[in-house]
């Protein structure tokens, strides 16, 4: 029994002793096999590719752009959003994009469809100044129609003021 927690105190420590290095290139290498057999384990090369890497950055940012009250201008904040978006789009030529517009519940339906389109076009257009085809981006406006969040507070609001972005 002593044997056994010496045993995984020090399966611990070793554990503990590795450190994981970077890749200096886009090959990572991967080692197959298990350690009873490393002396005759083969070495895999796994490629990593543009398309993957600007897949991964997407995965890690959230796929909208919010907007201020009653506005459609893009915030800087989102710069790395659509940034993401205009890599991946980059990576992957045959990628395509629909944004989603949406609004808060203020304001009559026709004016917050025009609005929703609006904040639309606008991701759109940043998209499209970074070098992406327009025909590759689908825009669609929901206006108030789905909202986020159903608090009729500020907080609320603000959350339902977006576009959404979907790669396909």
């Amino acid at each position: 029994m002593i044997n056994r927690f010496f045993m995984i105190v020090a399966l611990g420590f070793l554990a503990s002793c590795a450190t994981r290095q970077d890749a200096p290139s886009e090959m990572v290498p991967q080692v197959a096999g298990s350690s009873a057999d490393r002396g005759n384990s083969v070495t895999e090369t796994k490629v990593v590719t543009p398309g993957m890497l600007a897949a991964e950055k997407l995965a890690a940012i959230e796929p909208s752009v919010y907007f201020d009250y009653d506005k459609f201008e893009i915030k800087q904040q989102f710069a790395l959003t659509i940034e993401a978006f205009a890599e991946y789009m980059r990576a992957i030529p045959g990628s395509k994009l629909t944004i989603e517009g949406n609004c808060d519940e203020r304001g009559t339906i026709e004016y917050n469809l025009a609005l929703g389109q609006r904040r639309a076009d606008a991701v759109k257009s940043a998209l499209v100044s970074m070098g992406i085809d327009g025909d590759r981006i689908e825009t669609i406006s929901f206006g108030e129609e789905r909202p986020r969040n159903s608090n009729k507070s500020e907080s609320g609001f603000s959350v339902n003021r977006r576009a959404d972005l979907i790669s396909r």
